[in-house]
């Protein structure tokens, strides 16, 4: 019975609360939410113990040779925070209709990532052949003159290290030069950095 109500509640994107996710909430009226990753229903919420500090290299400020990164790309591209990855995590990716993409690299990912993040590491925009499978894997089919239908390509919401990450910034701009529409990106600028701050549930791959 859990089973089916957990499934109900990811295919219509409703959220589901529970009474020990209520101290530290995500919004006022939303304290988890169930994500598909890789096959199998994740709950999302954020940390409660009071006594938990983030460690490691995302606690890190110390960080040179990287420049803050703006909220607004000036390309058409949304700029989104936590709130709205989880919408669009529980309203797109739940439904396949669209998908969370990680652009940090592969060692990045396994070891840690947001629930149901698809690992595109940005090196590979720069791989004409990897790019080309990649578009067809995001419904972008490519017409008989060279460019691309856009009719049923996925909605993205691409992320990396962080606020101070370029990597998310060199992976939409090479989306779109190679045609990739604007309206259907959205750039989690706060990465994953800041959903570590925030105390979210993470995953490993």
């Amino acid at each position: 019975m859990k089973g089916r109500l957990i499934a109900a509640a990811l295919m219509t994107g409703s959220l589901l609360h529970a009474g020990q996710y209520d101290k530290v909430k995500i919004t006022p009226d939303i304290s988890s939410v169930y994500i598909y990753h890789k096959g199998k229903a994740v709950k999302v919420h954020r940390i409660q113990d009071t006594k938990h500090k983030l460690t490691g290299e995302y606690a890190k400020t110390y960080r040179p040779g990287t420049f803050i990164q703006p909220i607004d790309l000036k390309n058409g591209v949304e700029t989104i925070g936590e709130v709205e990855v989880l919408k669009f995590m529980k309203e797109k990716v739940n439904r396949q209709k669209g998908m969370l993409i990680d652009v940090r690299d592969k060692a990045h990912y396994k070891k840690e990532s947001i629930p149901s993040a698809v690992n595109i590491p940005a090196q590979i925009r720069n791989n004409d052949i990897a790019m080309h499978k990649i578009f067809n894997s995001l419904g972008m089919k490519e017409q008989e003159n060279g460019t691309w239908d856009t009719s049923r390509a996925l909605e993205l919401a691409i992320y990396c290290d962080g606020m101070w990450c370029k990597k998310s910034n060199d992976m939409i701009e090479s989306l779109l030069e190679r045609g990739y529409p604007a309206d259907k990106i959205s750039y989690y600028r706060g990465g994953f950095q800041m959903w570590k701050i925030l105390g979210f549930t993470t995953v490993r791959n």
